[in-house]
C-alpha cells in the first residue's frame, strides 16, 4: 500500500513557527507519514535548525522547462538588489523571486508584469501555476499551509483545483478586514485560535463546519515543561541575587510604534516605549512586595538607554531569555499591541493594553478583542496595576490550557482517513 503524503508550505517568522510543531507530533504519530516541507524564504534556516531538510524554489527548477527556467533565473537576478536577506542564499533567491516574475509575465504579459512589479514588489507574486506543478510531481495527499498570501495561497489553491485536501491554520483573529477572512477559495480545514475567530469567519461567509478552534501551536512553548522551569528559575534568581522575593511580577513588553496617528499625543518611534518603562519603573519603587521585567522588542532593545538592574527591576534582552518563561512568571503583563499581549492572554495571564499607542489605535485593539484591559492614558497605568494585581480577573476567553500543535495533528489524521 502506497504510503500517505503530506506537503506543507510556509514563509518565515510565526509562520514555520505554527507548523513546525504540528510537523514534530505527526512525525512522532504517523512514521509512516511521508513529509515533506516547503521552506519559503527566511522559513528554510529555522526548518533547518529544527532537523528538516527542506525543500525551496531552486530545487524545485526543474519543474520548468529549460527555456522557462532561463527566463526566470534572469528576472530573478534583475531583482536582486533590494530583496536579499542574510538568512537566504543568493541562488535561493534569485529562483524564489525569478519564478514568482515568471509566472507574472506568462499571465500579464511583459509590460502589464513590469507595471505590477514596479507598484507592488513581491506582494504581487501569486505562482498557482507553479505550485500546481510542484503538487502534480510530489502527489500529495494533503497540503499544509497557514494565512500567508503569496505562495502558500497558492499552495492552497492548487490543491483545491487538483482536488487535494487542504488545511490551513490562521494565526490571529481573522476580523473584517482581514485579507485571509476574506479569501472565496476556502481550504479544506481551517484551524484558529479561538471561537472569537471561528465566529469572525463564519460572519465573513466561511462554512462552520470546515473551521476547527486548536489553538495557534507557534503558542505552544508556553505550555513546554521548560518554559515552566524558566519561570521558575528567574523567581530563584532574584531571590538568589538580591535577597528577596520578586513578589508580584510585571512584564511590561514593548515595541516601537511604526508611524504616529492624529489621535495620539505619541510619535512614531520608541517615546511610548521609554515612557512606559519609566512610568512602571516609578510605580514599582512605590511598591514593597512588586517587581517589574523590562522586556523591549528584540529587534530593537539595543537602541534604547538601558538601566542596570536593582532589586526591584530586571531588564531582559530577548536573544538570552525565551519571552514564554517571563509570561509564566508574570502576575500581570502590560503591552501595546506587540504578539506578547495575547501569548499571555493565552497563558491565563491578565493583560493591560495602552489604548493610547497609535498602534492600538489603528488596530489590533486588545481591549475591544477582550485580551486585555484597556488603559486610556499612560497616567492611569499605575492605578491599572495596582487594581489588577490586588483583584487579579479571571482568565479571558482567548486562554487555552493545552498545546495546539497535537488538535491541529488531529484534524490532518482525521482528513487524511477521509
Amino acid at each position: 500500500m502506497a504510503r500517505e503524503r503530506l506537503l506543507a508550505v510556509a514563509y518565515g517568522g510565526g509562520h514555520i513557527a505554527m507548523l513546525l510543531p504540528v510537523l514534530d507530533v505527526l512525525r512522532r504519530r504517523r512514521p509512516d507519514l511521508e513529509l515533506s516541507l516547503l521552506a519559503l524564504t527566511t522559513a528554510r534556516r529555522a526548518a533547518a535548525a529544527a532537523g528538516w531538510q527542506p525543500l525551496g524554489y531552486q530545487s524545485l527548477l526543474h519543474l520548468l522547462q529549460p527555456a522557462e527556467r532561463e527566463q526566470a533565473l534572469a528576472l530573478g537576478r534583475s531583482m536582486l538588489d533590494g530583496n536579499s536577506h542574510p538568512d537566504v542564499s543568493e541562488d535561493e533567491t534569485v529562483a524564489y523571486l525569478g519564478v514568482n516574475a515568471w509566472e507574472l509575465h506568462r499571465r500579464l504579459g511583459a509590460s502589464a508584469a513590469a507595471r505590477e512589479l514596479a507598484e507592488r514588489g513581491r506582494q504581487a507574486f501569486a505562482p498557482r501555476e507553479f505550485l500546481e506543478r510542484v503538487l502534480r510531481a510530489l502527489r500529495p495527499h494533503l497540503v499544509l499551509a497557514t494565512n500567508s498570501p503569496r505562495s502558500e495561497q497558492a499552495a492552497l489553491e492548487a490543491a483545491q483545483e487538483l482536488g487535494i485536501a487542504s488545511l490551513a491554520v490562521l494565526d490571529l483573529f481573522g476580523q473584517p478586514g482581514d485579507p485571509f477572512a476574506a479569501r472565496t477559495a476556502h481550504p479544506t480545514r481551517v484551524c484558529v485560535l479561538a471561537d472569537a475567530v471561528r465566529d469572525n469567519l463564519v460572519a465573513a461567509g466561511w462554512p462552520r463546519e470546515r473551521i476547527a478552534v486548536t489553538g495557534n501551536p507557534a503558542f505552544d512553548a508556553l505550555h513546554a515543561p521548560a518554559a515552566r522551569e524558566q519561570a521558575r528559575a528567574l523567581r530563584e534568581r532574584w531571590q538568589q541575587r538580591w535577597g528577596r522575593e520578586p513578589g508580584r511580577l510585571v512584564l511590561l513588553a514593548t515595541q516601537p510604534e511604526t508611524r504616529g496617528d492624529a489621535r495620539s499625543p505619541w510619535p512614531a518611534g520608541d517615546a511610548l516605549p521609554l515612557a512606559m518603562e519609566a512610568a512602571a519603573r516609578a510605580w514599582v519603587e512605590q511598591r514593597d512586595h512588586a517587581s517589574l521585567v523590562v522586556r523591549h522588542h528584540p529587534n530593537h532593545w539595543h537602541r534604547l538607554p538601558r538601566a542596570e538592574d536593582t532589586p526591584r527591576v530586571h531588564f531582559s534582552v530577548g536573544s538570552q531569555e525565551p519571552i514564554e518563561g517571563l509570561i509564566l512568571a508574570a502576575d500581570a503583563v502590560v503591552v501595546q499591541t506587540t504578539t506578547v499581549g495575547l501569548q499571555a492572554a493565552v497563558a491565563a495571564r491578565p493583560v493591560l493594553s495602552l489604548q493610547c499607542s497609535p498602534g492600538v489605535l489603528r488596530g489590533p485593539d486588545y481591549a475591544a478583542l477582550g485580551v486585555a484591559q484597556g488603559v486610556p492614558s499612560l497616567e492611569l497605568l499605575p492605578g491599572a496595576l495596582d487594581q489588577v494585581l490586588d483583584h487579579p480577573p479571571p482568565p479571558t476567553r482567548w486562554a487555552r490550557p493545552h498545546a495546539a500543535a497535537p488538535a491541529v495533528a488531529d484534524e490532518i489524521e482525521a482528513l487524511l482517513q477521509a
